[in-house]
């Protein structure tokens, strides 16, 4: 694993295995890539369940995937110890993406199924969840918002 940059000594192999030590993302996903496994394998686990799990089954760190969602590492590794997703909608998708999750899968790892049609939205009306995915509008009404919106961001 030397050759990943993730430096492994025999003992703490065994250490691994004996659940006396926990690999860090870099030597867990370098012993991914030296047994040619997925990381849910190393970390027996059948399917991601929580908001880390599904970040490490991605084998993003905390800091690439915070970045790429445009979201604090400190904010994002709050929200995987609190169980919590309080991210923007922009931020949302882009985590969507990312992890290649669905919004139900995102609600679900983060115990907020229940929450899906009451989280506040940013115009301060109820959600449309629906109005997450680009390309289908929920109305020509949300269509207009979201190009107007986008324009905004890119400008």
């Amino acid at each position: 694993m030397n050759v990943f940059q993730a430096r492994v000594d025999p003992d703490l192999v065994i250490a691994w295995e004996s659940d006396a030590y926990r690999p860090t993302e870099q030597q867990l996903f370098a012993l991914a890539d030296v047994l040619w496994c997925n990381t849910n394998e190393l970390m027996g686990i059948e399917k991601p369940r929580t908001l880390g799990q599904h970040r490490l089954a991605r084998r993003f760190s905390v800091t690439v995937l915070a970045q790429s969602i445009g979201m604090d590492a400190s904010e994002y590794v709050r929200a995987e110890e609190r169980n919590r997703w309080a991210g923007s909608r922009r931020q949302t998708l882009h985590l969507l993406r990312a992890l290649n999750i669905s919004l139900h899968q995102l609600a679900d790892a983060t115990s907020q199924s229940h929450a899906l049609g009451a989280a506040p939205s940013l115009t301060g009306r109820k959600p449309r969840w629906s109005r997450l995915w680009p390309g289908k509008p929920a109305s020509p009404a949300a269509a207009a918002h979201d190009r107007v919106a986008r324009s905004a961001e890119a400008g």
